[in-house]
């Protein structure tokens, strides 16, 4: 007898301890909502190019495309390979990691659990929250489904692989990239929009200003014009070109109302920009060119390197043991 299969026989008999520590769960509510909605994050990274480039980037360094099977036994890895060719697992993958990084968390459902056949995506936007037990395990989902809230994996919550980004203490959901971004701050008693939003009203603000400059409002005054005077040299103004000459009877007085030169906020918008940039911890200044040094570039790229192989290795550590290894259990191996 090995040391494994004694130290293994010592605990066959014994069921599987819980812990005594639990947690709290939402008051007056009976699942666990994600602190923004799934939905919301998509709509935040569909429509802001400096969050959409940094879930791109690493997705881009995460790259399952080429995910690589190894295992001892050669049958068992060839197996596993035409599988994943057969179910097209390689684009099922990189939808899976875009998710993830988008909302923090993604599911996959196997398809049937005592015999995988293949695997599909559940469409994260459709969920939205969980039930769990007092010690923070999940039961099942809840889905809203053409506005009926239904619940998904109430029979059969083995059927799903649950995703998480960056888990801890206990979240009922993981953060997902740009969390920061996307949350409300409380100030005293003053609620502030999510920085994602602060930037959308600044380059609303900003298009504004530059439209306004571009198509002044201007009024034309002709002092002691009558109705009919007023309407001829309102035809007059309708018909010109640039560089025509015009002959007038009153001296027209011209009001112009626009933005002030003056009105800059440079430092401001480049502090946003910044914190932009740390929310989504991708390194835009790596792909405009902005560095300084070629040793802060180098430095920020081997950072960000290391964050994409820590998810890399998380994502293939569930797949290895919750999708993989019952396979090849299924399969006699």
């Amino acid at each position: 007898m090995t040391i494994k299969t004694f130290i293994k026989g010592l605990f066959i008999e014994e069921t599987v301890p819980k812990p005594t520590s639990k947690i709290v769960n939402s008051w007056n509510y009976t699942g666990d909502q994600p602190d923004v909605s799934f939905r919301q994050l998509i709509e935040y990274h569909d429509k802001t190019p400096q969050i959409a480039v940094g879930v791109a980037g690493y997705a881009k360094l995460i790259d399952l495309t080429n995910i690589q099977i190894n295992a001892d036994d050669d049958k068992a890895k060839k197996f596993i390979e035409d599988w994943n060719e057969q179910v097209n697992i390689k684009d099922k993958l990189e939808s899976l990691v875009n998710t993830l990084l988008i909302c923090g968390n993604a599911i996959l459902e196997k398809l049937d659990d005592k015999n995988i056949q293949d695997v599909a995506e559940v469409d994260i936007s459709t969920i939205t929250d969980k039930k769990r037990d007092e010690y923070g395990n999940t039961l099942f989902y809840y889905q809203n489904v053409n506005g009926q809230r239904v619940t998904l994996g109430e029979t059969n919550l083995n059927k799903f692989i649950e995703f998480n980004l960056a888990m801890y203490s206990k979240k009922s959901w993981s953060p997902c990239l740009f969390h920061s971004l996307a949350l409300q701050r409380t100030v005293r008693n003053r609620t502030m929009m999510p920085l994602i939003e602060v930037l959308w009203g600044i380059e609303d603000a900003m298009s504004a200003i530059i439209l306004n400059n571009a198509y002044p409002i201007t009024y034309v005054t002709f002092e002691g014009a009558n109705e009919d005077e007023l309407s001829k040299e309102a035809e007059k103004i309708r018909k010109r070109k640039p560089g025509d000459t015009h002959i007038v009877t009153k001296k027209p007085q011209l009001d112009m109302y626009e933005t002030s030169p003056q009105s800059k906020y440079t430092d401001y918008i480049q502090h946003i920009e910044k914190v932009i940039q740390l929310g989504i911890k991708f390194p835009t200044d790596i792909l405009t060119g902005d560095f300084t040094s070629r040793a802060s570039s180098s430095t920020t790229e081997d950072l960000t390197l290391k964050i994409a192989r820590g998810y890399q290795r998380y994502i293939a550590n569930k797949l290895k043991t919750e999708l993989y290894n019952p396979i090849l259990a299924q399969n006699g191996f």
